[in-house]
């Protein structure tokens, strides 16, 4: 698995589709799975069988993994984000100032001026 090669700990799931057309889907083994210790969903998107509980259970593993995790790649992700987020509100006031600004016409045209 290349992903784990780089993320060793990034959350990662196996989803069997389609146990609506082989009944014994679920009895059968997947060796992907079990080789990288890895959750098996058996699900059916024609009939929705533990598609909420897969969808459920997806996001509880991200978050907890964006909440816990100790990842030097994830460490470099969260700077550039909180970078991101201080040049952003570093922006606010030039544009509340510039939205205050009005040309000639429109002042003109503005009962409030």
């Amino acid at each position: 698995m290349e992903l784990r090669e780089f993320r060793p700990e990034i959350p990662c799931i196996v989803v069997a589709n389609k146990i609506d057309a082989d009944i014994n889907a679920t009895q059968k083994s997947f060796n992907f799975a079990k080789k990288f210790s890895l959750p098996l969903y058996f699900v059916s998107a024609a009939d929705g069988t533990n598609v909420v509980k897969l969808f459920n259970d997806a996001i509880r593993l991200a978050v907890s993994y964006k909440q816990n995790s100790q990842d030097f790649m994830d460490e470099i992700f969260q700077e550039l984000e909180n970078f991101k987020l201080e040049q952003e509100e570093e922006n606010v006031p030039d544009q509340e100032q510039n939205s205050s600004i009005q040309t000639p016409s429109e002042a003109a045209a503005s009962p409030h001026s």
